[in-house]
């Protein structure tokens, strides 16, 4: 693989130092022959219609593939999202009881995003709850975001450069990861490219603006980084569309209005948790007082050491986002990366091009595009600086802008040397290949045990059996992680929201309350009975603690459902 990457680089490095040379020596030629240069008022290239059938279809298809299965398991943050949402779709609360929480206690100490949960609650009221109606509103707002791109470049330039940036999303690894696993951050980028995208369609279309409010205030609900994001990008945003004459201030006090009436819960909530007031319920919405949070520890402004910890935040945007050095197996793949590691010349071209056009384009709508282009990776950038120690679902926000810019940089090159389009398409064709091979394959098996595959086959196993009591093991994550083992019981046997608060204790076939009947601990030997009604889920290499004479044992490799003999009915 590092001989593709390698070789892939320099071939990019190379078609674009030949074209800089080419624009600085005024010809037009490469290897000396003599290539068509299209002029940008009249494009004489096209894509068959059928083409774009293609491509959307391709986009849908791959992005379904296998989406319950893999990757298989569930990850902790989404068990609890997929859990609380469960709790929304049946009696309007989180799992603790909160009504209509405008941001989640999640695990106490630290809080979480409430959009994807209620994303999800439609799906869970027409199939219920399983890995595949937890991941489709990801993925459906992932495709959301790809076409607002595909819009963005159209305004820009043309339905081409509009259709080789899709291209390029189509096949690009994190739109494609983070598309297909229930991560609630993940959420924050679509929501803001298709804001975006209206906000530029509003510059012809004014309702555009009022939309797109809509969708910038749906970003705060997505993810606490939005509130350093998109107030600054909506500031220089209305600068830029006031002194382009693109809205009025009487549009822009609309606008203003529609995002924080639409964002002030969330507001309210930051807040009431900043005053250390008491929470707030009104008839449509919690504003909770989380008393635990730490999350402040996560940001820039609140480091002991501000410079010194400026300074590492930098080295980890440059490592994560432009080296895309190896990150958290979940967000990227070893050797692909975000963007695949040859795109980054591409990218950094695309933002040179967007500076010279944000300055030279003569049409006044284009430029003030590039304006807001700019601003957004600006922004993007500025979050990841305030982040400490940067990953790749932390810095989500800056992928579309990238995935843009990269599409803008193909798209100049091809249009000057049609046949480069060849090189382009061999080149990420095998990449492609590759990254969907080692996906689909070995990344899939590691994925497996990172997220709990196994203990969470062993819960559900445990849970149809209708035990009286259960011992569950602590050590998920890490050992006697209590906390992540009870969340992902709670997705696994759908536990009820009043049953876990404790209105009822009848369930799944006992009248025992929740506290008394799960324990997520290692049981004692004097704990193991043979007499009781009981389902021990443990770590299989624990399993000489029972006497096998007197129990059964169901076997899901790394875990073992271990259950009374005279109880168990496999």
């Amino acid at each position: 693989m590092t001989t593709v990457n390698v070789v892939s680089l320099l071939l990019i490095i190379g078609i674009i130092l030949v074209m800089f040379l080419e624009k600085l020596d005024g010809r037009d030629e490469v290897i000396g022959t003599k290539l068509r240069i299209f002029n940008s008022d009249k494009e004489e290239w096209n894509f068959p219609n059928f083409f774009y059938i293609l491509l959307i279809y391709g986009i849908i298809a791959i992005r379904f593939i296998g989406l319950g299965n893999i990757p298989g398991g569930f990850n902790q943050d989404g068990a609890m999202g997929a859990v609380d949402a469960l709790a929304l779709a049946e009696y309007g609360t989180d799992r603790f009881g909160t009504w209509l929480p405008a941001h989640f206690t999640a695990w106490g100490y630290g809080q979480m995003s409430v959009l994807l949960s209620y994303l999800t609650v439609p799906f869970i009221k027409l199939w219920g709850l399983n890995s595949v109606t937890a991941r489709l509103p990801m993925l459906i707002v992932s495709l959301a975001g790809a076409s607002a791109v595909y819009r963005i470049v159209k305004e820009l330039f043309s339905t081409k450069a509009a259709t080789i940036a899709l291209l390029f999303l189509a096949i690009n690894p994190w739109h494609f990861m983070q598309s297909r696993w229930a991560l609630d951050c993940n959420v924050f980028p679509h929501m803001f490219i298709i804001g975006l995208c209206f906000l530029i369609i509003g510059m012809r279309k004014k309702y555009g603006i009022y939309l797109s409010m809509i969708f910038f205030a749906l970003c705060m609900y997505s993810y606490g980084v939005s509130f350093y994001m998109v107030p600054t990008f909506l500031l220089f945003a209305a600068i830029i569309l006031l002194l382009a004459k693109k809205v009025t201030w009487k549009q822009l006090l609309i606008a203003c209005a529609i995002y924080f009436g639409l964002a002030f819960p969330i507001y309210g909530t930051m807040l009431i948790n900043f005053m250390k007031w008491d929470t707030v319920s009104l008839p449509f919405v919690t504003m909770p007082y989380f008393k635990d949070s730490i999350r402040t520890n996560d940001m820039l402004f609140f480091s002991e050491q501000p410079f010194r910890q400026l300074l590492a935040n930098i080295n980890s945007l440059i490592r994560v986002v432009f080296l895309q050095k190896p990150d958290l197996i979940w967000n990227a793949i070893d050797d692909f990366g975000t963007m695949y590691q040859c795109s980054i010349p591409l990218v950094l071209v695309g933002i040179g091009i967007t500076f010279y056009n944000a300055k030279h384009e003569k049409n006044l709508e284009k430029k003030t595009i590039n304006k807001m282009l700019l601003t957004y990776w600006g922004c993007s950038v500025f979050v990841g600086i305030c982040i400490n120690s940067v990953n790749v679902n932390r810095i989500n926000i800056i992928f579309y802008s990238h995935i843009i810019f990269a599409g803008i940089a193909i798209y100049y090159v091809v249009k000057k040397w049609r046949s480069i389009a060849l090189v382009f398409f061999i080149i990420y064709s095998i990449q492609s290949a590759l990254f969907f091979n080692r996906y689909f394959t070995v990344w899939a098996d590691q994925m497996e045990d990172i997220f709990y595959e196994d203990f969470l086959d062993a819960v559900e196993f445990a849970g149809n059996q209708e035990c009286d009591y259960y011992y569950i093991t602590p050590d998920t994550q890490y050992e006697g992680s209590a906390n992540v083992s009870e969340i992902l019981t709670m997705f696994a046997q759908q536990i009820d929201a009043e049953y876990y608060q404790g209105k009822t204790n009848q369930y799944r076939g006992a009248q025992i309350s929740y506290a008394d009947r799960y324990r997520f601990k290692n049981p004692e030997m004097e704990e193991i009975n043979a007499e009781q009604k009981t389902a021990y889920v443990i770590k299989s290499e624990n399993l000489s603690n029972y006497d096998l004479n007197l129990f059964k044992v169901k076997r899901f490799d790394n875990y073992c459902v271990v259950m009374p003999a005279q109880y168990a009915e496999w």
